[in-house]
C-alpha cells in the first residue's frame, strides 16, 4: 500500500469516525428530518441549522446512507456565488440537467446561500427576490427543499424574506461537536495573536 492510499484510508476513517459521533450527538433531530423528508411531498420547505459548514457534508452523507431515504434521490446544489440574486432561476437551470431517477423522489438539498444572504446590512438583494417570487416555487419547483444555513443567516432570511419564510415546514438545529467547537475557537485565538507580529512586521517596512 502506497503513501496516498494509506493517506486516504485514514482520511476516510476520520470522516466516518466524525461522522458516528455526529450522528450520536444529533440522534433526536435527525429522526426529525427523516420524517419530513419521508412525509413531504412536492414544493415543501425546511431549514438546516448547521453552524459549522463541514458538518452540512456529514449530515448529507448521514442522509444518503440511512436505510429510510433508499427511495429518495438527494440532489446537492452548491451556490456560494455572494453575488447571486435569482435563486429560483439558478435551481431551475441546474434542475434540467439532472436526471430524475424513476420511482424516487427527488429532494433538493441547498448549500452556501449564506454568501449571498450576507451577515450585515439591511434587504440583501437575493432575499428581497426570494419573497417576492415566492408563489412562483410552487409550480416551477415542485420539490421539497432543504436549506442547510448557519444560524444567522437563517435570522437575516426570516427578518428579510418573511413571506418565504412563513411557508417553512420544519426548522433542525443541530449540534456542532464539542471537539470540533475548541478547534475553531483554538484557530481563532491563535489568528489573533498572530495579528499584532503581522502589524509590527508592516510597521518596520
Amino acid at each position: 500500500m502506497n503513501y496516498s492510499e494509506k493517506h486516504w484510508q485514514k482520511l476516510q476513517h476520520d470522516f466516518n469516525a466524525e461522522l458516528g459521533q455526529f450522528i450520536a450527538l444529533n440522534q433526536d433531530i435527525l429522526a426529525e428530518l427523516l420524517t419530513f423528508i419521508d412525509f413531504s411531498e412536492k414544493f415543501t420547505l425546511g431549514f438546516i441549522e448547521i453552524n459549522f459548514p463541514p458538518h452540512g457534508e456529514l449530515l448529507i452523507e448521514a442522509l444518503k446512507t440511512n436505510s429510510q431515504c433508499e427511495e429518495i434521490q438527494f440532489v446537492i446544489l452548491k451556490f456560494a456565488d455572494p453575488n447571486l440574486r435569482f435563486l429560483r432561476d439558478a435551481i431551475i437551470q441546474e434542475l434540467a440537467k439532472i436526471e430524475k431517477e424513476a420511482n424516487k423522489k427527488l429532494v433538493l438539498i441547498i448549500q452556501g446561500l449564506e454568501k449571498s444572504i450576507g451577515v450585515f446590512g439591511e434587504y440583501p438583494p437575493f432575499l428581497q427576490d426570494l419573497n417576492f417570487v415566492r408563489d412562483a416555487y410552487k409550480k416551477t419547483v415542485p420539490y421539497p427543499i432543504l436549506f442547510i444555513l448557519p444560524d444567522y443567516a437563517i435570522n437575516r432570511l426570516a427578518k428579510f424574506a418573511p413571506d418565504f419564510w412563513a411557508w417553512r415546514s420544519g426548522v433542525f438545529r443541530f449540534k456542532t461537536l464539542e471537539k470540533t467547537r475548541e478547534n475553531a475557537i483554538t484557530q481563532t485565538l491563535e489568528s489573533h495573536t498572530a495579528l499584532p507580529g503581522v502589524m509590527r512586521y508592516s510597521n518596520n517596512n
